[in-house]
């Protein structure tokens, strides 16, 4: 029985993970799958509770499920940056989630600023590198609230990070 640790999130994310566990579970109902859930308390108001986002208890605990479902993070509460560095960039680089993979497909060629192109003739991924670069967060601003405040931003990559990276993507395009 596959098991699902859900992280609803936030705001709309709360609500657009509810209306995916009622596909699911319908997915679930109607096939030999059967979908075990588990919801975790992660996001603002955890954070604006207890002044915590993922304690390593519950990081312990996720890593016994075969998947995480999670919701948008977000709440004007809560400084920028706080929840996206303490529950987003936390999980990825605890799980070591280093692909960050973005298809493009055309689903309805009216939208499209292509023209003469069809649905089927657009397919296109973009594939990043998705725990260093600059998701390393080395950086910050310096003389801030001044008019010489400056933001300085470093990126890292390492031979181990970029050798996965293009062996995922040539992978992935065979």
């Amino acid at each position: 029985m596959p098991s699902i640790a859900v992280l609803p999130g936030d705001g709309i994310g709360k609500e657009v993970i509810n209306e995916g566990l009622k596909i699911l579970n319908f997915l679930g109902d109607k096939s030999s799958l059967n979908l075990k859930f588990e919801e975790f308390d992660i996001g603002a108001e955890r954070f604006l509770k207890y002044g915590e986002l993922i304690p390593d208890s519950i990081l312990k605990r996720l890593e016994t499920f075969d998947a995480i479902y999670l919701g948008a993070v977000g709440d004007p509460r809560v400084p920028a940056g706080v929840l996206e560095h303490g529950i987003l960039l936390k999980l990825r680089f605890h799980f070591d989630q280093y692909v960050n993979l973005r298809p493009i497909k055309l689903l309805n060629d009216r939208f499209s600023p292509l023209k003469k192109k069809g649905v089927n003739e657009i397919n296109f991924t973009v594939i990043r590198e998705n725990t260093e670069g600059l998701y390393a967060g080395i950086g910050g601003i310096l003389k801030k609230d001044t008019k010489d405040e400056v933001a300085i931003q470093e990126m890292i990559s390492t031979r181990k990070g970029v050798e996965r990276i293009i062996r995922y993507a040539f992978e992935y395009a065979k």
